[in-house]
């Protein structure tokens, strides 16, 4: 078992913890607390040496120990760590810039530490703030599909002008406001076929963009590859090939 030799605590003072110092008369029992609280005082400032300590020495240090023991005892150091932290009312923001400011300051290319500058040192805030700009760079339309939409909205509302302009031409016995009605018609119709052909150009683009070119370029790679992919989608599950279509819609 991992943790029989002495460490922050001797042999003795994790038993007598353990115990809850249960076998000590008051006097001993104070001894022994203020004891363990050197211990671990000298321990905690220790992590300043073993920050950069060579990624080797880790790994030689958790070669026998099981990835369950391992996630245990990280489990408990996490709690130890943020129990420190909320004793002396730090925020969690706060540790995390300073140990990114360690980091920084003390990256050596040459040091065997190319571990540590993996570990993700962000903010909740920072964590936030990039979740949200990812889900807005996923779902808000690109300059292209607000350009479409503009063009659809402009020609559904070319074609409720053109039917009302038409119901007001037949309706109307006035010459002059007729003559008014046809040229705004032929505007309202030239207007119409701007805006459809131009939706259906950018769609037509799109389609070609991220669905037929590449299939093509799958097709020449490797059609073989494609003949299986297409034929396993229709074939084998075809209820589910229908319900993602029919949810595309």
């Amino acid at each position: 078992m991992v943790g029989k030799s002495a460490s922050l605590l001797t042999k003795t003072q994790r038993q007598r913890i353990r115990n809850e110092f249960g076998d000590l008369n008051e006097e001993k029992t104070h001894r022994d607390q203020q004891r363990i609280r050197k211990r671990v005082r000298s321990g905690l400032f220790d992590f300043q040496l073993l920050s950069d300590y060579p990624d080797r020495q880790f790994a030689l240090l958790l070669d026998d120990v099981s990835e369950e023991e391992l996630r245990a005892a990280l489990a408990d150091t996490t709690i130890v760590v943020e129990r420190l932290r909320e004793q002396s009312d730090i925020d969690r923001e706060d540790v995390i810039e300073e140990a990114r400011t360690h980091i920084e300051e003390d990256s050596d290319p040459r040091g065997d530490t190319r571990r540590r500058d993996r570990i993700d040192l962000r903010t909740v805030a920072e964590i936030r703030r990039q979740t949200e700009d990812e889900l807005t760079n996923r779902f808000e339309p690109g300059c292209w599909d607000k350009r479409a939409s503009g063009l659809m909205k402009l020609g559904v509302s070319a074609f409720i002008l053109m039917v009302l302009s038409n119901l007001l031409y037949h309706a109307s016995n006035n010459n002059v406001l007729r003559s008014i009605l046809h040229a705004l018609l032929g505007g309202v119709v030239f207007l119409l076929f701007v805006s459809a052909a131009g939706w259906v150009l950018i769609k037509t683009a799109q389609l070609l963009k991220y669905d037929i070119v590449p299939f093509i370029t799958e097709l020449v790679v490797d059609p073989e590859a494609v003949k299986r992919k297409t034929v396993a989608k229709l074939i084998k599950n075809p209820r589910e090939v229908a319900r993602a279509s029919w949810e595309e819609l």
